[in-house]
């Protein structure tokens, strides 16, 4: 008899398990659970989730003389060692209340009620005091410690006794072993933590390489054009190299910090007056920035500033026509920022590259941008082919 039970509640066990899972491949899920801190939004809806979830093992439940064998303690127990008593506790109280409340004929309903109770304090007491890498298993421990304690309250207090130890002797084995269904939910999310950190360590490393990548090519140029200004106009000269030296001085403190988009401007605008420098009016910038306010990861604007002259107006048959215009604009929530040239337009092959993850490396600029804005906002840059040239924007949220 017990073993059936057993098979029944771990099947029970695996289709909460499962259920976590997919629900964590939500965008709004997945967000929250990438995050080192979380806000009283991010808990509210963590909170919200676990509750529901610990409601549905009541009711998803196996009935045996009075009592539920449920899941209920396991998604409290995780939501308290995952994100803390904010979670594991309303959960507890919400979800043992349900219990008392629906089922108030149940003989188990008190002794379940004050361990659910029990469960979501005591799981929330181990939230960031334990190791994350052992969160599975001080998950199932306070499980089984919770569940212990449920049971050692149905000897206590149900009656009669003879039952109350039927009822024990047939539940606990599949209650204790179930419990392991914690380290299974935990593991989901220490998983999605891991990938991010994974990210974000190669994104750091790309950033790395794209700050070492500073072409050298354009030093050279640019120091040949500052000494051949030095000649005929010396105050132009000492523009460029104040120029150059904001360029160089932005490129070596990039990081992965966010700044102001006012500083990765003063940033732009230096490269672009050593490159009109260089071609003259084979260059026509066009500025349209609101003053917006936000901040936005280092490096990001730049390099396509950069491959719309590279790719786009120098390789022009008639350079005087070349037109390069960056665009910031306030938008009601958010800000779009774009950079639309008028030249040779960008291949499809390029695009679709860009997308797959199968970019060149005379692009690693481009698909670093790319790759860092779908790390802070989810989403990257949209490139369209225009009718003559190209256009790249993405959006900010402030």
């Amino acid at each position: 008899m017990r073993e059936n039970y057993l098979i029944i509640l771990l099947e029970k066990t695996s289709l909460i398990v499962v259920l976590f899972l997919l629900i964590s491949k939500l965008k709004i899920f997945k967000r929250i659970f990438e995050k080192e801190t979380y806000n009283k939004k991010d808990l509210f809806a963590i909170s919200v989730l676990f509750t529901l979830f610990s409601i549905i093992g009541t009711y998803n439940g196996v009935f045996y003389k009075g009592s539920i064998l449920n899941t209920r303690i396991i998604t409290i127990v995780s939501g308290g060692i995952l994100f803390g008593p904010f979670v594991s506790i309303p959960a507890g109280i919400i979800s043992g209340l349900h219990r008392f409340l629906v089922y108030p004929d149940s003989m188990t309903s008190l002794p379940c009620f004050i361990s659910s109770i029990f469960a979501g304090i005591f799981s929330g007491l181990f939230y960031k005091r334990i190791p994350a890498k052992y969160r599975e298993y001080y998950g199932i421990l306070v499980g089984m410690v919770s569940e212990n304690i449920t049971i050692i309250l149905i000897y206590l207090l149900c009656t009669p006794t003879n039952l109350a130890l039927d009822i024990i002797h047939t539940i606990y084995l599949p209650l204790i072993v179930g419990q392991f269904g914690i380290g299974f939910m935990v593991s989901i999310v220490n998983t999605i933590e891991k990938d991010k950190r994974d990210i974000e360590a190669r994104k750091k490393a790309e950033m790395s390489a794209l700050q070492r990548q500073i072409n050298p090519h354009f030093i050279f140029n640019s120091l040949n054009t500052i000494a051949s200004f030095i000649r005929f106009d010396p105050q132009k000269a000492r523009d460029l190299i104040i120029s150059l030296s904001t360029y160089l001085r932005h490129n070596l403190e990039f990081n992965d910090n966010l700044i102001n988009i006012e500083k990765e401007i003063e940033q732009v605008k230096s490269y672009i007056d050593i490159e009109q420098a260089r071609f003259g009016n084979a260059l026509n910038i066009v500025y349209d920035i609101d003053n917006t306010g936000v901040k936005i990861p280092s490096l990001i604007i730049q390099p396509l500033v950069e491959n719309a002259i590279i790719h786009g107006i120098l390789p022009m048959d008639n350079k005087c026509e070349g037109m390069v215009k960056i665009s910031v604009k306030n938008l009601e929530s958010n800000v779009k920022i774009s950079v639309q040239d008028n030249g040779m337009g960008i291949e499809r092959g390029v695009i679709d590259n860009l997308y797959s993850g199968n970019m060149p490396e005379n692009k690693i600029g481009l698909y670093n941008v790319h790759l860092r804005l779908k790390l802070y906002y989810d989403k990257g840059l949209e490139i369209k082919r225009l009718t003559k040239g190209t256009l790249i924007e993405f959006y900010i949220w402030g």
